[in-house]
């Protein structure tokens, strides 16, 4: 009796294979069931084509909407794909598995280094922050409007970079300045504060803070205070035209400041009013740099805005530097200064020095003398000296009343460097000139 063969075929979940049984006179044998590869493959070819023939900005879209990590490796498709996603607007990584965490923090750093210079619309990190908090930083540099959500808290955020960054909500901002918790670096380049009277900026674990501006990049007129605190706040830099009112506040580790002032004659006064309420902040530091028209602002102050008698004390000052071209001696706000830094240690004239041309009452400069000339000031250095007669009777007198100066520093211009022979008059005259200390040296070059 001839036997038929029969075909019992087995149908597995949806998306895998199935089998086929035949029972023919050898008993049961497994065949697997012929795929429609072919069909398949035609079907992925097509869907390629079409892919690859849609615009670039579609083709960007649709990677918008995968996992960054998909989107990524859709680069070795082919050519034309290899820097699609370099551009696109929403990124989103998570790596919370302790066994691939260097991978992954190596594929975070790689992307954003790789990444073009577009937009970034949406931005997720989600990990253990551990030994990398060194690593989480957030910068935004664009000329808009920033819309906050109303509930904002980086709890691990340690740098923040603001640049030309418009503030408009004043509950928002202090939100925003008040969440975060272990912030220590904060830089603000040329931010707005518009429609806001007072803004407040406190964090705990803030150690420095740099702030540059520039009128031409401001839209309010009036400008905005800006209360600053940190208990921890050892660094404050501030470069610009004083478009707001800045207050250093509650921060007893201010260690060192410097100011980069510069000024409109239609603003003198405004500016003038500003720099000297900031400098109030700064009592306590021991090291100040005063850059460009900031010893000019002061003394306008003083002079004019009359705040003379509220100039602060500066009991911890050890370190004063003068970055302003060929600082006048007899400065209102300098000779104040002085008066009020009974530790000062070291003076330095970065760009040279000077006196006013009131010859006359060059004896009375230093009368009465600073505390400081008396008992600490053991250090003056003076660079870009030119040799003139107003700076060697400017030295004169700091050489004279410096009772306890051990050494005097003073570096020849650039131009005043090529000319040997008078190099040598004036390093004669120099050595002449009587001096307060015995053990003062005179180190020219």
């Amino acid at each position: 009796m001839k036997r038929h063969s029969t075909d019992v075929v087995l149908v597995p979940a949806s998306g895998t294979n199935g089998i086929v049984l035949t029972m023919d006179e050898s008993g049961l044998t497994q065949q697997p069931k012929k795929p429609k590869l072919n069909e398949e493959r035609d079907a992925v070819g097509r869907n390629i084509k079409c892919l690859h023939n849609l615009p670039e900005e579609i083709l960007r879209y649709i990677l918008s909407l995968l996992p960054t990590k998909d989107a990524i490796r859709t680069s070795v498709l082919c050519k034309r794909w290899e820097y699609l996603w370099t551009s696109i607007p929403n990124l989103n990584f998570s790596g919370l598995e302790p066994d691939k965490r260097k991978q992954f923090m190596n594929f975070v750093e790689r992307v954003l280094l790789l990444r073009d210079s577009s937009d970034i619309k949406t931005f997720t990190l989600s990990c253990d922050v551990l030994r990398d908090a060194s690593h989480v930083k957030l910068e935004l540099a664009m000329p808009c409007i920033l819309k906050l959500p109303p509930t904002i808290c980086f709890t691990n955020l340690k740098t923040l970079n603001f640049s030309y960054v418009t503030f408009t909500k004043e509950h928002s901002t202090e939100k925003l300045f008040s969440g975060l918790p272990v912030l220590e670096e904060l830089e603000l380049q040329n931010c707005n504060w518009v429609n806001l009277k007072v803004v407040s900026i406190s964090a705990p674990k803030l150690l420095s803070i740099r702030i540059v501006e520039d009128w031409e990049n401001q839209n309010d007129e009036n400008g905005c205070q800006v209360m600053i605190s940190g208990v921890s706040l050892n660094y404050f830099r501030y470069c610009g035209e004083f478009c707001n009112e800045y207050h250093v506040h509650n921060s007893p580790s201010l260690v060192e400041a410097s100011v980069l002032a510069s000024w409109y004659n239609e603003r003198k006064r405004q500016i003038a009013h500003r720099m000297y309420m900031l400098l109030t902040g700064f009592s306590g530091v021991k090291e100040l740099t005063l850059v460009f028209c900031a010893v000019e602002l002061l003394t306008y102050a003083v002079e004019v805005v009359e705040l003379l008698p509220h100039m602060p004390i500066f009991n911890n000052l050890e370190y004063l530097a003068l970055e302003e071209w060929s600082v006048n001696l007899d400065s209102v706000a300098l000779l104040k200064i002085l008066q009020n830094s009974p530790r000062l240690k070291t003076m330095e004239f970065s760009e040279g020095i000077s006196l006013s041309s009131d010859y006359e009452r060059n004896d009375r400069i230093l009368d009465p003398v600073p505390p400081c000339f008396l008992s600490q000031l053991n250090c003056i250095k003076v660079y870009d000296y030119e040799g003139d007669e107003e700076e060697l009777s400017a030295v004169k007198i700091l050489l004279k009343n410096a009772v306890v100066l051990e050494e005097l520093v003073i570096s020849c211009s650039h131009h005043f460097a090529k000319d040997l022979e008078k190099q040598k008059k004036v390093h004669e005259q120099l050595l002449k000139l009587p001096r307060g200390s015995k053990h003062c040296e005179l180190v020219f070059y």
